[in-house]
């Protein structure tokens, strides 16, 4: 009896599995690419609740799709971006400090995450979690902040807590 077909079956099985597992990590960043723009989509319509919910499902699918840190560190962003709309201040902080973790590990700008962070505790009027915050980044790169004073980092839209 000859042990060429099981030795063959075991050479072709990791070939398959390795392409298996490429096609499902391309589906999944296809998927997130997908849930980013419905996020886009929600977001320009006031739909804070549907775009931070779209947003985060996109985070979920890039890092199962092995994403680059720099995309999941904007999907973060937009996400806490729309809970802050949505008046869901505990997401807000947590997708803005991921945005912030996953920026410096790709070597990116953290300026921006850091920037909706503290703007986000201001208009909580948590003066001493913002000044926290500012103090994290240290003078010179707090006061760099200024820079992104014309961008808007969180939606403009109703005060929590009004009813539509």
């Amino acid at each position: 009896m000859s042990t060429l077909p099981p030795i063959r079956s075991c050479l072709l099985l990791p070939l398959v599995l390795m392409a298996l597992n490429a096609c499902a990590t391309q589906i999944e960043l296809r998927t997130a690419a997908q849930q980013e723009q419905w996020g886009r989509e929600a977001a320009s319509q006031g739909d804070w609740t549907q775009a931070m919910r779209n947003y985060a499902d996109a985070v979920g699918n890039v890092e199962l799709g092995h994403g680059d840190l720099a995309w999941q560190a904007r999907l973060h962003h937009q996400a806490g971006r729309a809970a802050s709309g949505a008046c869901r201040y505990d997401a807000a902080e947590f997708h803005f400090r991921q945005a912030i973790a996953l920026a410096k590990r790709s070597k990116q700008s953290s300026a921006l995450g850091y920037k909706a962070l503290i703007d986000l505790y201001e208009r909580q009027g948590k003066a001493t979690e913002a000044l926290a915050v500012r103090n994290e980044l240290g003078f010179h790169q707090s006061w760099a902040l200024g820079a992104f004073v014309d961008l808007e980092s969180l939606p403009a839209g109703k005060p929590c807590g009004v009813a539509r």
